[in-house]
């Protein structure tokens, strides 16, 4: 990869800064990338539960969208349904 990586300070306290030492010195790589590899795996995650709590907006239903096309005689169907019965 070519890329320039910035400069960062952050502070760990020392119980995290020994543990990454642990991690670092067993698998035998730098401290700077144990703390970099746990940086990615968590924004991966971060990313994940964004994209979960992003609202959807829902899929238009053609079919609800058919309901009141038809025009009532009275244009108050809802109103006096027993009128509109009554009256066949």
């Amino acid at each position: 990869m070519n890329y320039t990586m910035a400069r960062v300070q952050v502070y760990l306290n020392p119980q995290d800064v020994s543990l990454v030492d642990t991690i670092a010195e067993k698998i035998n790589i730098k401290r700077s990338q144990v703390i970099r590899d746990a940086i990615n795996a968590i924004a991966l995650r971060y990313v994940q539960v964004a994209q979960f709590l992003t609202v959807k907006k829902p899929l238009k239903n053609p079919l609800l969208e058919l309901g009141g096309m038809e025009v009532s005689k009275t244009g108050r169907a809802s109103i006096n349904v027993d009128e509109i019965y009554s009256q066949t």
